[in-house]
């Protein structure tokens, strides 16, 4: 990354959270500091019930931290009346699921096509710019099909093209290749870089697939409810390519 054209996208400072009341009361962030760059691919990794996802839950305003700030863009998220959270949400962050939350008996392009409609775009424009977006991530002449007739990973395209297609600033994406094998994890990661990493965004991953560190930029490695380090992700050159490329550099 070059520090001189890139800029903080994500201020994360002392941000606690916990679950239960008493004795059953666990706290799940200890006082988190973390920063991400716009133009960068940020890895969160750390094992299961570390706190991650409750995490990247309250970067999204889904869920109030009880204590700390949360930035994006200049913006403090923690602020935010519930209305505003859900406008700043819905014109700002995409997101990929693990679990791909597809409906089932809405075809490709419907499922695609959801968030330009939830922002009140006109169908006919909706879906023109999101047949476009089904294009680049390979699923041409897949529009009308329903998700079951898809494979997993054909399924996870449509996942990435619905969180891409309102072209976000920050893409929060948890575990996006936990159910897929190796060479469409990597295309998926690939489509993800591509599409999303540009100056002016920021992606987010949730993974506990080494495969994937390539992809990143830095690794934040979580443990307990902290922020134990951040350290520069093992990049190929192949990859390093790639990231000009969605540049256009």
């Amino acid at each position: 990354m070059d520090s001189q054209t890139n800029k903080a996208a994500l201020q994360i400072r002392g941000v606690r959270k916990s679950f239960g009341e008493g004795a059953a009361r666990m706290e799940v962030l200890r006082g988190v500091d973390l920063e991400a760059e716009t133009g960068e691919i940020l890895l969160l990794v750390g094992p299961s019930g570390c706190g991650k996802t409750t995490l990247l839950t309250i970067v999204a305003g889904l869920l109030d931290a009880e204590e700390g700030s949360v930035t994006l863009w200049n913006q403090r998220i923690d602020r935010m009346k519930r209305e505003e959270k859900t406008a700043f949400r819905r014109e700002n962050i995409g997101f990929v699921f693990q679990q791909f939350n597809l409906v089932p008996t809405l075809t490709v392009l419907e499922n695609a096509s959801v968030p330009l409609l939830i922002r009140g775009l006109p169908r006919k424009q909706a879906f023109e710019r999101t047949a476009a977006m089904l294009d680049r991530v390979g699923l041409k002449g897949r529009y009308e099909d329903r998700p079951s007739k898809l494979s997993g990973g054909q399924q996870q395209r449509i996942a990435i093209a619905r969180a891409l297609v309102g072209e976000p600033r920050l893409l929060i994406c948890d575990e996006p290749t936990a159910s897929l094998d190796g060479e469409t994890g990597a295309k998926v990661m690939e489509i993800i870089r591509l599409n999303a990493l540009k100056e002016d965004r920021c992606v987010i991953v949730v993974t506990h697939d080494s495969r994937v560190f390539k992809f990143g930029d830095r690794i934040a490695n979580v443990r307990d409810g902290v922020i134990e380090s951040v350290v520069p992700a093992p990049q190929t050159s192949s990859v390093r390519s790639l990231s000009l490329v969605a540049q256009g550099q």
